[in-house]
């Protein structure tokens, strides 16, 4: 059974506009952002913008679109099972952006 641990962030936006997500870390990073929720048994459920280490580095950088007043839930989690470790996440984008951590948690495949 291999064990992958992942971070959720909720993301609000002040004005509807084009945002990059993009991550910085030792580690290589996966990430998704969802709509309204995350499912983590249903992980294609909500989901709209996916990146599996584009950067080159095993960073994500994710390039949408965001609503205002929408909710939505970055998921982060490592490429490889049962890896821990820092990352940071930068936004730019069309306005300010609000990120709060919502938890940590482990998830078991296979």
């Amino acid at each position: 059974m291999s064990n992958y641990y992942y971070e959720a962030i909720q993301v609000k936006v002040a004005d509807t506009g084009s945002y990059r997500l993009s991550s910085n870390s030792k580690i290589n990073l996966d990430a998704t952002i969802y709509n309204n929720n995350f499912d983590p048994f249903n992980p294609d459920t909500n989901a709209f913008s996916k990146d599996h280490g584009s950067c080159g580095d095993g960073q994500f950088k994710l390039d949408t679109t965001l609503l205002v007043n929408a909710v939505y839930i970055l998921v982060v989690t490592t490429v490889s099972p049962n890896m821990r470790g820092h990352f940071s996440v930068f936004v730019s984008g069309s306005s300010n952006v609000s990120l709060s951590h919502i938890g940590e948690y482990l998830y078991f495949f296979g």
